[in-house]
């Protein structure tokens, strides 16, 4: 018989699923996940333990930082004016809590 008048089973056509590469995991490592989501209170703890005597300036700026205080003020950032900064709030809060009483 003629090659054309052969009966030849018909088979579905193989579908095969891409193959992807592999993608490598995120960077979790050089990410540091507890200083994201830490609270103030512990990020205060942290910069306390990690801070010595010598490191006064750094502390203070960093501790203005996690509190919010160098992201209102227009101002300076520097420890002095962070520090005039806290005094100002407590002596209004004091003002504010002496007329109620």
């Amino acid at each position: 018989k003629q090659w054309y008048q052969r009966r030849v089973a018909i088979t579905p056509g193989g579908v095969f699923p891409p193959v992807f590469k592999e993608l490598p995991g995120p960077a979790l490592d050089l990410f540091d996940l507890d200083e994201q989501f830490a609270s103030s209170k512990t990020k205060l703890a942290q910069i306390t333990n990690k801070c010595g005597d010598d490191d006064l300036e750094y502390y203070i700026r960093e501790c203005g930082g996690i509190l919010g205080i160098t992201n209102d003020s227009s101002g300076p950032r520097d420890a002095k004016h962070i520090l005039e900064h806290i005094f100002f709030q407590l002596v209004e809060y004091k003002k504010v809590n002496q007329e109620t009483a």
